[in-house]
């Protein structure tokens, strides 16, 4: 969970990278750095904005999030929140594990 403009003063891919190699599956915020954003979705780190998800997050709360219908639950108190789900096209380059992976598959399909 973060609050507004997350990823803010990140200019490289490094900042997703490292969010995703300590294990996060998804940052939920009410909004994100547009250079930030991009860099995750090229890392295939998902990252979902809603506001009402983060107003009641409480640190230690458990989330499950569906990316295809942008649903957030909020396990620990029972709520169910929407974020606006990823166009299919983004979704496959998360789907993938990012940009170069799915770049990397689409030429193996044509070769």
């Amino acid at each position: 969970m973060a609050t507004t403009n997350f990823g803010c003063g990140s200019s490289r891919e490094h900042a997703p990278i490292a969010i995703k190699a300590a294990g996060v599956s998804c940052v939920v915020a009410k909004s994100f750095a547009r250079i930030f954003f991009r860099n995750a979705i090229n890392i295939g780190l998902p990252l979902l904005e809603c506001d009402e998800a983060v107003d009641n997050t409480n640190t230690g709360d458990i989330l499950e999030v569906d990316l295809s219908t942008g649903k957030i639950k909020n396990v620990t108190k029972g709520k169910v929140f929407t974020a606006k789900p990823y166009p299919d096209f983004m979704s496959g380059l998360i789907a993938a594990g990012g940009l170069i992976e799915y770049t990397r598959k689409r030429l193996e399909v044509t070769a």
